[in-house]
């Protein structure tokens, strides 16, 4: 009797097209399983190739992409992403590379090496515009035949699959929260450099204070500061330097911000949080280091890595590959933030 892929399906228990992608050394199982259903087709009988592509030599690709690199550089926000996209691959098979790209770079040759010997791409697009996008499909991403995943960004200008956090809710809990707990006004520390990620969160912010009428009464304070630890840092010293009386609450574009500026404050005599609260965004490992704590709002780091790896091995395994076939849909999909509740946040005294 001739063995089929169906009767090893059947006596492992487990699907035929899992059978099928193992025995032609597709990517879709994990290598446990893959290894399971070879050395069982082996003592059935079955005419297992002799040369199968274990899907532990396929490699996917991240890339890290860089402009300035002040806003990726200044947290380990794409390091705990890689710890999800790593997760998911190992499940999956597949190894993972990690590149850098530098817009500064030959965008030719950087295209071409991160999409050589890859089965497929995940792009962290933090500090990525439309104006980048652009750029890379005049200097050959458009030719490349290989799915590609953006994650921490999304752009309407191509059509390609987008991860991102939902960064204009976040924003507008962690403003409302600090209204909820009385103060009468919040402010803002804003990033010198703007990527989207800011630009949501400012509107989040602005949305907030609309919705209680705040921004009839007063114009928003907003300190801009810069997006390093050590320049937020002194932005905020001589900014208080300078007679800039603080409002009782603020909302910062991130922890590393948030967390700088508190040290300003208390260097020029004021109590956090019993002057002023502080609320940060991304609840980074730093929320917890510091006097006090940060109340903070959570993006799902590992989430982000893990979604963005299961949209890439369903493209893989399926043939899709978005950038050249504009008859496939493009996902577009936003993980939830929460609030994270510490110790630089009290109710408003008067």
């Amino acid at each position: 009797m001739e063995v089929t892929a169906k009767n090893i399906a059947e006596r492992l228990g487990v699907s035929a097209s899992a059978v099928s992608l193992a025995m032609n050394g597709k990517p879709g199982v994990s290598v446990a399983t893959r290894e399971k259903i070879l050395a069982e087709a082996v003592r059935m009988g079955y005419s297992v190739p002799k040369k199968i592509l274990p899907a532990a030599s396929q490699n996917i690709r991240y890339v890290i992409f860089l402009e300035g690199g002040d806003t990726v550089k200044e947290t380990s926000f794409y390091s705990i992403v890689l710890q999800g996209i790593e997760a998911r691959a190992k499940e999956y098979g597949y190894n993972v590379l990690i590149s850098y790209f530098y817009s500064s770079g030959n965008w030719e040759d950087q295209i071409s090496t991160i999409c050589k010997d890859a089965a497929g791409i995940i792009i962290l697009a933090t500090e990525v515009e439309d104006r980048h996008i652009n750029k890379a499909y005049t200097h050959g991403l458009e030719k490349q035949v290989i799915p590609i995943v953006l994650v921490d960004n999304a752009t309407s200008m191509v059509d390609v699959d987008c991860v991102v956090s939902d960064n204009l809710r976040g924003a507008y809990q962690a403003v409302t929260y600090l209204f909820e707990k009385g103060h009468p006004d919040v402010g803002y520390l804003r990033s010198k450099s703007r990527i989207d990620n800011f630009n949501e969160r400012q509107a989040g912010v602005l949305k907030a204070r609309k919705e209680r009428e705040i921004d009839s009464l007063a114009p928003l304070q907003s300190i801009d500061v810069g997006i390093s630890s050590e320049q937020a840092y002194y932005d905020m010293c001589a900014w208080l330097d300078a007679g800039g009386k603080p409002l009782s609450a603020f909302f910062a574009d991130n922890d590393i911000i948030a967390a700088a500026c508190i040290r300003a404050l208390k260097s020029r005599g004021y109590r956090i949080p019993q002057d002023v609260s502080v609320i940060g965004f991304d609840d980074m490992p730093v929320c917890t280091m510091i006097d006090p704590t940060l109340t903070t709002i959570r993006v799902m780091k590992e989430q982000l890595g893990m979604t963005a790896m299961e949209i890439l091995h369903q493209r893989i395994t399926n043939g899709e590959y978005t950038l050249a076939d504009r008859r496939v849909g493009v996902y577009r999909i936003t993980i939830s933030t929460h609030l994270v509740e510490r110790e630089s946040v009290v109710a408003y005294r008067t």
